[in-house]
C-alpha cells in the first residue's frame, strides 16, 4: 500500500504540473494583445531604448492613449499613460508595420487581426525595432525609409520650386501684385468697395460741409441723379456731399462717395462743366479704381486678404489708405479710363461730353501752368493729351440730341 501511494502522489503532481503549463501558454497567448492591468511595482523589460508614442485599443477609455514603448524578448511592448495604467505587446514576428500621420512619418504596429495597434514617431524608432527583430521586418522597413527617403525628395522638390517661386515673384514684384489684386478685386461685390468708402469718408478731415438742401448741393445732386441711371454699376448707391473749400477739387472714394469742393463750382461756367467733372469722378467708382487703389498702397497683404477672403481686415485697413491714397491721384492709366467713362455716360445723359473738355480748357486759360490751387486737374493726364482723347472718344459714341441742364448755377455760386 506504501509503493501504490508514492506512485498516485508523483502521478498528482506531474497532472499538476502539466496543468500550470497549460495555463501559462494560455496567458502568454492573451498577453499578444492585453497583457495585464499593471501593477505600479512592476518592472519594466530591459531594453536598449525606450520611446515615447501611443495605442489603440477598445479597452482603453476612449480607445486611445499615450504610451512608453520598449522592445524586449521579441515584443514590442507598450505601457499606457493613462489612468488605470494598462500594458499591450506585440509579438515582433507578428508585427504589421505601416507609416502614416499628419507627417507621414509615423510608425504604426497592428496585430493581424487589427484590434491593436501601437504607433510612434520618435526619429530612432524604426531603427530600434529593425535591431530588435533580428531582420525579421527588415522587408517592411525597407520599404518604410524608401517612402520617407521620397519625402525627403519630395521636399526638396518643393523647396526649391518655392525658392524659384520666389525668385519670380520677386522679379515680377509691384507688378505680380497689382495684377493679382485687380484680378481679385473683381470677384468682390461692390458692398465692399461701399464700405470702405464709408468708413473712410468718416474718419476724413474737411471744411464745413453744406447742407443738403443748400442750392450748391442740390444742383450737384440733380447732376448725379441725371447720370447715374447711365452708370455702368446700376446699383451702385452715389452719395454726393459739398465741402466749403477754395480749390477746385473733386475726388470719389469707392463705393460712389463723392465729394466737391465749393472752388470748382464757383469757377464752372456752366451746369455741364460740372456735369463734365461728375461724371469722370462717378466713373472711378464704377470702375472700382478706388478700391484698386487701396490695393496697390497695401500691396501684397491686400492681394493675400483679397484672395483668402478677408474682407473685413481689407476694409479696416483700406479705409484707413483710402483717407490719404484717393487723394494723391490715381494712375495715368486710370485717368483715362475715367475720362472716356464719363464722356460715355454724358453722351448717354444727352448731355455734351465736349463740356468735360471744355472745363479743361477754361481751367488752362485761367490758371496758366497748373497751380498749387488746381488739386483737381494737376493730378490727372496732360491737359492737351487729355482734351485730344475725349474729343476723339466723342467721334466714336452714338449720335444724340443733346439737351441744356435746366439748372440754375449762377443761383448755387451766389449762395456760397
Amino acid at each position: 500500500m506504501g509503493r501504490i501511494a508514492i506512485l498516485d502522489r508523483i502521478e498528482h503532481e506531474h497532472e499538476h504540473e502539466n496543468r500550470d503549463a497549460e495555463y501559462e501558454k494560455k496567458q502568454h497567448r492573451s498577453e499578444s494583445h492585453v497583457l495585464l492591468q499593471r501593477n505600479p511595482a512592476m518592472v519594466m523589460p530591459a531594453s536598449r531604448e525606450s520611446f515615447q508614442g501611443g495605442v489603440f485599443h477598445a479597452s482603453i477609455p476612449g480607445g486611445r492613449s499615450g504610451a512608453t514603448l520598449s522592445i524586449a524578448r521579441g515584443e514590442l511592448i507598450a505601457d499606457t499613460i493613462s489612468e488605470p495604467s494598462l500594458r499591450f505587446s506585440i509579438p515582433l514576428n507578428q508585427c504589421q508595420i505601416d507609416l502614416g500621420g499628419a507627417s507621414n512619418r509615423m510608425v504604426f504596429c497592428r496585430t493581424k487581426e487589427g484590434d491593436l495597434t501601437i504607433f510612434c514617431e520618435e526619429k530612432n524608432f524604426a531603427k530600434e525595432l529593425d535591431f530588435q527583430s533580428g531582420g525579421m521586418l527588415a522587408g517592411p522597413l525597407k520599404q518604410l525609409k524608401k517612402g520617407l527617403a521620397a519625402d525627403a525628395n519630395r521636399f526638396r522638390f518643393w523647396l526649391t520650386l518655392s525658392a524659384v517661386a520666389c525668385a519670380l515673384l520677386l522679379f515680377v514684384g509691384y507688378f505680380g501684385v497689382l495684377w493679382t489684386a485687380k484680378i481679385a478685386i473683381r470677384a468682390l461685390p461692390v458692398s465692399v468697395d461701399e464700405k470702405i468708402g464709408t468708413m473712410a469718408f468718416s474718419g476724413m478731415e474737411m471744411g464745413r460741409k453744406l447742407e443738403a438742401n443748400h442750392p450748391a448741393s442740390r444742383l450737384v445732386q440733380e447732376i448725379v441723379d441725371k447720370l447715374k441711371p447711365h452708370a455702368s454699376i446700376p446699383e451702385l448707391k452715389f452719395k454726393v456731399t459739398v465741402v466749403e473749400d477754395k480749390d477746385i477739387n473733386a475726388f470719389a472714394l469707392p463705393g460712389g462717395q463723392i465729394v466737391v469742393f465749393t472752388g470748382l463750382i464757383k469757377e464752372a461756367k456752366s451746369a455741364e462743366q460740372i456735369a463734365g467733372v461728375l461724371a469722370h469722378e462717378m466713373s472711378h467708382a464704377t470702375l472700382r479704381h478706388g478700391i484698386e487703389r487701396v490695393s496697390q498702397s497695401l500691396g501684397i497683404v491686400a492681394a493675400i486678404q483679397i484672395m483668402v477672403g478677408d474682407v473685413g481686415g481689407l476694409v479696416a485697413l483700406g479705409a484707413q489708405v483710402a483717407q490719404t491714397s484717393i487723394l494723391t491721384s490715381y494712375s495715368r492709366a486710370a485717368e483715362t479710363e475715367a475720362d472716356l467713362e464719363g464722356a460715355r455716360m454724358l453722351n448717354a445723359a444727352k448731355i455734351d461730353p465736349k463740356a468735360m473738355a471744355d472745363f479743361f480748357e477754361m481751367l488752362k486759360e485761367k490758371m496758366g501752368d497748373l497751380p498749387d490751387a488746381m488739386a483737381w486737374i494737376s493730378t490727372h493726364p496732360q491737359h492737351e493729351t487729355r482734351v485730344q482723347s475725349i474729343q476723339n472718344h466723342q467721334k466714336k459714341l452714338p449720335v444724340v440730341q443733346y439737351e441744356p441742364l435746366q439748372l440754375d448755377l449762377k443761383a448755387a455760386q451766389d449762395a456760397l
